[in-house]
């Protein structure tokens, strides 16, 4: 039982911070120009990258920390400072800007395949999510938890994007954007408790 309410957090957290609604209209405008398929194509491709990147950083979270020295409390602290900025541009608090830059998104436009970027990084597997996944792997979460919380987040983000075109008619503008200030609501708690943690250890 514990072990699953440790996957739920995991799960839960990690498509909040990977915000699949609020991702979806970059979808839409980076393949308003494509087919059906190549629009299936690119979702499967976006989400499939994202979780190979996030699966990596898993499992070699350890060595990267201790390569680098770097204590499970410091990075709860910065994941809980990433994970507020992510939360206030979420609540539409502060401008948009750390995920990606304008031209990052004005190039997505452009592009023939945004799949990869940047659809995979930084919209999906940004510095938030890698962030979240090395806290994770520091934790007392097993690893095939992690990764299966990994591998299903982005089978539900892929799902929202495979279904975008529905899903933003049936919600509309108004609709995605409650359901991402609420999603920001909550990672602001996450990323509160997050550096609450880091200090507990400290202190």
């Amino acid at each position: 039982m514990e072990s699953l309410h440790s996957f739920l957090t995991v799960l839960i957290t990690l498509l909040i911070i990977m915000d699949p609604m609020g991702n979806l209209p970059f979808f839409i405008l980076f393949t308003r120009q494509h087919t059906p398929i190549e629009r299936n194509r690119m979702a499967f491709t976006a989400s499939a990258a994202a979780c190979a990147i996030l699966i990596f950083f898993g499992l070699t979270g350890d060595y990267l920390l201790r390569m680098f020295s770097i204590t499970l409390p410091a990075f709860q602290l910065a994941g809980g400072a990433i994970f507020l900025i992510y939360a206030l541009q979420m609540l539409a608090l502060i401008p948009i800007g750390i995920k990606t830059s304008e031209e990052e998104e004005q190039e997505g436009i452009s592009k023939d395949n945004a799949a990869l970027v940047p659809l995979a990084i930084p919209f999906m597997a940004g510095p938030g999510a890698i962030t979240a996944v090395l806290v994770w792997r520091q934790g007392e979460i097993q690893i095939g938890f992690l990764l299966l919380a990994v591998i299903t987040a982005c089978l539900i983000t892929y799902t929202v994007f495979r279904f975008g075109e529905w899903i933003h008619k049936a919600m509309g503008v108004s609709g995605v954007r409650v359901v991402s200030r609420l999603m920001g609501l909550l990672l602001a708690v996450i990323a509160v408790q997050f550096m609450v943690n880091g200090l507990q250890q400290i202190f």
